[in-house]
């Protein structure tokens, strides 16, 4: 057997120990402490093959929440251990796998926040966001995370990016959409955004939300030709006073 030959037999055999090992990791119904040791050997190896095999623990939920919370927390820190070690790229490893899941993204948004800088979040969301389409999903579990954690954050390209979720078919992201893009103190970008959200919207709790945001800000008025279009769609006991603020009446 030449040199060639036995690493490409290493390999092999080392791909074949992964496999065997995710497949373990992955498998809810084996012992607990079966699956630590899997954590423990693909800590071990290191590559970014075994990187993905632990990623792949944050797609499963065990019988057991609390089990299953405390070996997710342990894969958590394992991968943001091996990214500090910087002796592989763990932060590219994750955000490329976070570009292609639509779901099950909190724990490897963790990891990426831990590894790298606010500037850097900030605008590996945006990016995430950009991907995302406003159209009718199935599962539109991924966008309403990101629009959520999206609102710890201030940034104006941020902001143009939310705007966007304003008009996503899901009520519940539109919902988040209205308290994110306001995190964003961008009132420039937002006011009329929300102008027109609060002329269309169906959904009451958002047309409320925003009602009140434009009552808490004065300052932000409705042009005459919008202004019986909003005195519409106002919830009761509100409306556009003649300076072209929303206003609460009085009892």
């Amino acid at each position: 057997m030449g040199f060639l030959d036995f690493l490409f037999d290493k390999e092999k055999a080392e791909e074949r120990r992964i496999k065997r090992l995710r497949k373990t990791l992955t498998n809810m119904y084996t012992q607990p402490s079966e699956r630590q040791y899997a954590i423990q050997q693909l800590r071990e190896i290191g590559t970014p093959e075994a990187i993905h095999a632990l990623l792949a623990r944050f797609e499963d939920t065990g019988p057991n929440h609390t089990t299953d919370a405390d070996e997710k927390e342990y894969v958590y820190s394992v991968l943001v251990d091996l990214g500090r070690r910087q002796e592989i790229d763990v932060v590219g490893i994750v955000t490329e796998y976070l570009k292609e899941i639509e779901e099950n993204i909190n724990w490897p948004m963790k990891v990426v926040s831990d590894l790298v800088s606010h500037e850097d979040m900030t605008e590996f969301l945006t990016e995430l966001l950009a991907d995302s389409d406003i159209g009718y999903r199935i599962n539109p579990e991924k966008k309403q995370e990101l629009v959520l954690r999206a609102a710890e954050f201030t940034d104006r390209e941020l902001c143009k990016e939310l705007v966007r979720f304003l008009e996503d078919d899901n009520e519940t992201i539109r919902f988040l959409a209205v308290d994110a893009v306001m995190a964003q103190e961008e009132d420039d970008l937002v006011e009329e955004p929300l102008r027109e959200r609060l002329r269309l919207e169906d959904s009451i709790r958002i047309v409320q939300k925003i009602t009140d945001i434009f009552v808490d800000n004065p300052g932000w008025t409705i042009p005459d030709e919008e202004r019986e279009d909003i005195e519409t769609a106002l919830p009761d006991g509100f409306g556009v006073h003649k300076k072209g603020h929303i206003y609460r009446k009085r009892k």
